[in-house]
């Protein structure tokens, strides 16, 4: 019997040292931690040469694709109750707002480029499912789909920004008089900012579908 020559065992590894799920992964740690994507630093965190990638996707808006797919895979699936359209509102854009909120720097790439990762689609038309059974009729359901994911991108884009969106010292009382009641009154009367556009949302989606 032959014996394997040291090169041919040690030459390649048993298991490929990348993949389309491998590169995905690390595409979102890298959005996580460095706040971007270098493919070159993408490369190097996977211990791989730059023209590796290329044998498993054509180019950087795969690998944001990807990265989508392994953010859905990060996220479990809420439960989605049945029959409430105002609890199926709320739990999605719930489900999608914690979702972004993990990897808040992929977001402004994920709005550049249509969903097209089977994780992904196969999350949104669970979303769809839970519509029909609440009874929303199917021409709304992407325009319903369509507002709950820009609100819950720009919740998850707004818990990274300052508390209030405007300065305003007591000496501008005057200049300034109808916003700076405004501001005292909610810093007097805390709202959940987050909980009150989940409000809004169920509120106008729930009235526009049942007037439909």
């Amino acid at each position: 019997m032959q014996t394997p020559s040291k090169t041919s065992q040690l030459g390649r590894p048993r298991t490929p040292r990348l993949s389309r799920k491998a590169i995905g992964r690390a595409a979102l740690e890298m959005f996580e931690k460095e706040e971007s994507l270098s493919i070159p630093r993408l490369a190097e965190r996977l211990g791989v040469r730059q023209s590796s990638f290329y044998k498993h996707v054509t180019g950087r808006q795969e690998i944001i694709e990807l990265a989508r797919g392994a953010l859905v895979d990060r996220a479990p699936m809420p439960e989605l109750p049945s029959g409430s359209l105002d609890d199926v509102i709320r739990e999605i854009f719930d489900s999608l707002r914690k979702a972004y909120s993990l990897v808040p720097a992929l977001l402004p790439l994920l709005l550049t480029q249509p969903v097209s990762h089977p994780a992904a689609l196969e999350r949104y038309d669970q979303y769809v499912e839970a519509f029909e059974i609440a009874g929303a009729p199917r021409h709304l359901i992407i325009p319903a789909l369509e507002t709950l994911d820009s609100a819950a991108i720009g919740a998850s884009l707004d818990a990274m920004t300052m508390e209030s969106a405007w300065s305003i010292n007591e000496e501008e009382e005057g200049t300034y008089p109808h916003l700076f009641a405004a501001k005292k009154a909610v810093a007097e009367h805390p709202v959940d900012r987050f909980a009150f556009l989940a409000d809004v949302l169920s509120a106008g989606l729930k009235a526009a579908i049942d007037d439909d």
